[in-house]
């Protein structure tokens, strides 16, 4: 590589965390917090969130651009268009470019520009699926015919399943830190009504994260080779993005025991105190979804056996 070893996987980290972030946020405010956002009429996230989809499309391209030199051994700037157009149009990895940024951009000027709820909602249908087209990039897009086929539709679920949870843990931090600053915008009972019915939901999520993640080691590397992993930088990277989700599960196990501590609550200064541990343990669980998405910007980079 002849760019700087650390400015790859940080654009890699930076990329994944917005389209996460991106589709999470605004698909989990769709569809699972009508009660709480309907007593505020006036929002006042709409200008990041705007902000952010116009950033996207750019970090987009630049990431392409990175990724087209590391492949050709050459300084960006030396990069002839030539050489650019042959990647983007004749592989996998480019078309996945092409769609995922006309899809980006098409999604921004829904941000910037739409003043109703419908275009925010049509607005985190295609982030999802400006999302999905990171599966034909990595370890996918290197499994050929039906395996690969299935590999990425498998990934594209983990990835959806990924933001949506990472989306509904960030809209609760901000939420809580809300009602602690501002309590007359909305009653906590709502925002508990909304923690609550997401519970099944986040199951779901869960389940959907772990066992797509357990097929894709499988189709990367074969799960009979995990000593042979385990050997390699790649194993003990995966096994720290693993105990990390791991911590995560704990924090949700703990915000699900504290949520339903909060209805029994008998007075105000109970429930500010209870809010506040929720937000602090979703705000841990929030830092170590970013520290997995930064293992996976360099774990995407490397093989998983060194033969």
């Amino acid at each position: 590589m002849t760019m700087d070893d650390w400015l790859y996987p940080l654009l890699r980290f930076a990329h994944y965390s917005l389209l996460l972030g991106l589709f999470g946020i605004t698909a989990f405010r769709c569809i699972g917090l009508r009660e709480t956002l309907a007593q505020q009429p006036q929002r006042k996230d709409n200008g990041a969130l705007a902000v952010a989809a116009v950033v996207a499309p750019v970090l987009t391209i630049t990431l392409m651009f990175l990724s087209i030199a590391a492949m050709m051994a050459q300084p960006v700037w030396q990069l002839e268009w030539t050489t650019i157009e042959a990647m983007v149009m004749s592989t996998s990895i480019g078309w996945a470019f092409v769609v995922r940024l006309g899809i980006l951009l098409a999604a921004a000027i829904l941000m910037v520009f739409g003043r109703t709820s419908s275009a925010v909602s049509v607005a985190a249908l295609l982030f999802g699926l400006a999302l999905t087209t990171l599966a034909w990039n990595g370890h996918a897009a290197a499994t050929e015919g039906t395996l690969g086929t299935v590999h990425r539709l498998n990934d594209a679920a983990h990835l959806l399943a990924a933001g949506l949870w990472i989306g509904a843990i960030g809209w609760f931090v901000h939420l809580i830190k809300v009602v602690h600053r501002q309590p007359h915008l909305f009653a906590p009972v709502s925002l508990l009504s909304d923690m609550h019915r997401f519970a099944p939901l986040g199951s779901l999520l869960v389940c959907v994260v772990g066992i797509t993640g357990i097929v894709n080691a499988q189709l990367i590397f074969g799960l009979h080779n995990s000593a042979d992993v385990l050997k390699t930088n790649y194993g003990w990277l995966l096994v720290a993005k693993i105990a990390l989700v791991g911590f995560m599960l704990l924090f949700a196990a703990r915000n699900a025991l504290l949520g339903r501590r909060l209805p029994a609550a008998p007075n105000s200064v109970d429930i500010s105190s209870t809010l506040a541990k929720l937000r602090t343990s979703l705000a841990a669980e929030v830092t170590l979804a970013l520290a997995v998405l930064g293992l996976v910007a360099f774990i995407g980079m490397m093989s998983p056996l060194t033969h």
